[in-house]
């Protein structure tokens, strides 16, 4: 059964969504659900944690790793987002005591974010249609966007339309505080665990598996998004994304889907039960999906249908393995929203200084630490919690095998100085003339010198011995592994037959 193990989280991601959607009381679900998707700006605060719990054999790091979550608390104060788009984002990070606030501003060129203490704030370029091989240079994202929205959309609506609902769901009439006004809302209540929503799985494909109009609607608009996306290509770009294009009329495009859509499902809904049966089996699943999973939502709606608060928790049960050093997952989140389709306008943030871009070669743990001070709170969440400037290489003692340039000579071990300065993001020049190599260490920027055929190495003045001189063989310039490592500020362990160079 192995082999079916992927379907696990994706019903788990199901579970969230899956969670009741029919009618309750006064309150059509379906249509506030997918009433959300079409507004265009609205502004929110959040809080958003998770926690793990280790098991009693987890190592020092993974425990850590539960530490540092559980520890943590991500705080949306107030974001925006505009009707065209543009996004910002104004919160902070809590941890241990401390708050690392940030600001963040997305708009379709990119993404900029200024950290508390940082020189500088970070960019994100957004990839362009040219960097994307499935899309032409003449189709903007802007227009993939708009003419997706329709699509996704009615997607949901079929989606939701057929979702049923769970044994615990609730609607109720409340008053609620919503950024600082008293707001009348529609509380929706739903509970659901793991055993539970295996039952509302099969009711849910027979469900949407007769609805032949929301189908062939759906397949419709996904022609026109295609045909669309079709017409703005050239000839050109209409050949290099052949498996994009379509050769049908609509007509035709929908029949032909619809008929492979009732096929797979009629396929599903006949082996559901025998799967079901052989699946359950399998302990993985019976802990995913028993009774200690659990999802509680609380939705407050407005009386336009505007989800105005959420509240949601879930839990997950991990099944018990080797590779699953956790036994439970749980994910908070809380969230208001306000001035709903209102005139909202994005805060971009002044970049005076410039900026640091991400996807720059010269973008490295080291030159986004030297970005911070020393003793900031960031730095040290950097550098000393999420442990950025670690870095770790594994290289085989036989170079038939090694995925690196390596020799040994006179029992040493060498490596090409290039592979090996480029795995640690160190800065690498070579002067032909002088026949000299320059290593600028990423991390502290010291700076150290070698010499084709000696063995001294001088960094930031002081003159060090290494094991084996600097060699040139068949073009490749050669260095003791274990030496240039540990100047470079890495640790080198020998094993029997590899070499384990790692950076903390």
């Amino acid at each position: 059964m192995k082999n079916r193990k992927w379907v696990i989280m994706p019903l788990v991601l199901l579970l969230v969504l899956l969670s009741g959607c029919q009618a309750v009381g006064n309150l059509d679900i379906n249509s506030a659900m997918v009433g959300d998707l079409n507004v265009k700006s609205i502004e929110t605060k959040q809080s958003l944690a998770v926690q793990l719990t280790p098991v009693s054999t987890a190592s020092a790091e993974e425990r850590k790793i539960a530490t540092v979550l559980n520890g943590m608390q991500l705080n949306i104060n107030h974001a925006k987002l505009q009707e065209n788009g543009n996004v910002s984002v104004e919160g902070g990070i809590a941890y241990s005591g401390m708050t690392l606030p940030f600001q963040m501003f997305m708009d379709t060129k990119g993404v900029t974010i200024a950290l508390s203490g940082a020189q500088k704030p970070l960019y994100i370029p957004l990839t362009t249609e040219e960097q994307m091989a499935f899309l032409p240079a003449s189709l903007t994202m802007k227009q993939i966007e708009d003419q997706a929205k329709e699509l996704i959309t009615k997607s949901a609506s079929l989606f939701f339309k057929h979702a049923p609902n769970p044994s615990n769901v609730t609607v109720d009439s409340v008053t609620q505080e919503v950024y600082g006004e008293s707001v009348d809302l529609t509380h929706l209540h739903i509970e659901l665990t793991g055993e539970e929503f295996i039952g509302l799985v099969k009711p849910f494909l027979t469900s949407i598996s007769t609805d032949e109009a929301g189908w062939r609607d759906l397949l419709a608009t996904l022609y026109d998004f295609i045909t669309y996306a079709e017409s703005q290509m050239s000839d050109e770009e209409k050949d290099s994304v052949s498996y994009f294009t379509l050769d049908q009329t609509k007509a035709e495009f929908v029949n032909e889907s619809y008929a492979e859509v009732q096929s797979f499902l009629k396929d599903v809904l006949s082996e559901y039960d025998k799967y079901l049966k052989e699946v359950s089996a399998e302990p993985e699943f019976k802990t995913i999906f028993g009774t200690n999973t659990r999802l509680t939502l609380d939705l407050y709606f407005d009386k336009d249908m505007h989800t105005r608060k959420q509240i949601v928790d879930l839990t997950v049960a991990l099944p018990s393995s080797e590779y699953v050093p956790y036994s439970m997952f749980n994910l908070h989140t809380e969230n208001e929203n306000w001035n709903v389709d209102g005139n909202i306008v994005a805060d971009p943030i002044a970049t005076p200084n410039g900026v640091l871009d991400v996807t720059s070669k010269d973008f490295t743990p080291g030159a986004l630490l030297r970005s911070f001070d020393t003793t900031s709170p960031v730095y040290l969440l950097l550098h000393d919690v999420a442990g950025i400037a670690n870095k770790s290489i594994y290289i085989d003692k036989d170079s038939s095998y090694s995925s690196y340039d390596v020799v040994t000579k006179d029992r040493v071990l060498l490596m090409s100085v290039k592979q090996l300065a480029e795995e640690f993001d160190a800065k690498f020049t070579w002067n032909p003339t002088t026949k000299t190599i320059t290593l600028t260490d990423d991390i502290t920027g010291a700076v150290t010198t070698l010499h084709l055929n000696s063995n001294k190495a001088v960094t930031d003045g002081t003159t060090k011995t290494m094991t084996h001189k600097v060699v040139k063989i068949k073009g490749v310039t050669y260095v003791p592994v274990r030496s240039v490592a540990e100047i470079l500020g890495a640790k080198v362990t020998s094993e029997s037959s590899y070499v384990v160079v790692e950076r903390k």
